[in-house]
């Protein structure tokens, strides 16, 4: 028995968040017959709703908001220190359907995956790597919709957001080199649905723990993007 909502709140989120990540997982998958043939599961969920953790990721997106000098960074810092929760949902160690459909540019996944393989490599800098085969993205999209079709099931409210999934994934939280969180809250009105985007000084750091993300690309006072920490900054 409870008295009120704030008293099942946290077993509530925790248990809806399970029936969406058991959504995500049997969302339909392009090539679902290699599954049939024993092919790994290449769907992760990971699931986060301790105070100290969002608050790390909070602090995480506003060092880059400053990096990046974009105000939504900070605005989506706010909103993490205001959930219940966070499900995590992202491509892990992923292999291509083998449809040779071109959607990649490529006449066939073989060639995608030789061609892209050194780049894949060097892309780990960024906030994600890639590139990804464009119907293992569609899948992670499917896998995400599936997962907020079932919290609105249980009028849990949720919102789907990347650069929250960027912090968890640049702190070892997720292992994914693509992902999407769904963020999750039980109050009187979803507090990201109307989000104001604050002002905000790029150039002052808030704490002391504030360091260099190691994220490109970065942004200087001077409004130039450097793609690289060994190369000069674009004009």
């Amino acid at each position: 028995m409870f008295h009120s909502i704030d008293e099942a709140k946290g077993e509530l989120v925790r248990t809806v968040a399970r029936l969406c990540a058991a959504a995500a997982v049997t969302a339909p998958k392009s090539g679902g017959q290699l599954f049939l043939r024993g092919k790994p599961l290449f769907i992760e969920t990971v699931f986060i709703d301790g105070r100290e953790t969002l608050a790390r990721l909070a602090r995480w997106m506003r060092q880059r908001g400053r990096e990046r000098r974009q105000a939504i960074w900070l605005r989506d810092a706010a909103l993490a220190e205001s959930l219940d929760g966070a499900l995590f949902i992202g491509l892990k160690d992923w292999y291509p359907p083998i449809y040779d459909c071109g959607a990649c540019g490529f006449a066939t996944c073989a060639e995608f995956m030789e061609a892209t393989r050194q780049r894949r490599a060097e892309s780990d800098l960024f906030e994600f790597s890639g590139p990804h085969c464009n119907l293992r993205d569609i899948d992670l999209g499917i896998a995400v919709g599936s997962a907020a079709k079932a919290a609105s099931l249980y009028s849990v409210d949720t919102r789907c957001q990347t650069r929250i999934a960027v912090a968890a994934r640049k702190l070892g939280l997720i292992q994914s080199e693509v992902a999407v969180a769904l963020s999750m809250t039980v109050t009187h009105k979803n507090p990201g649905f109307d989000a104001r985007m604050p002002a905000a000084d790029f150039d002052v750091r808030e704490t002391a723990r504030d360091l260099p993300t190691g994220t490109m690309p970065i942004k200087t006072p001077d409004g130039r993007w450097q793609h690289r920490p060994d190369l000069e900054p674009e004009e």
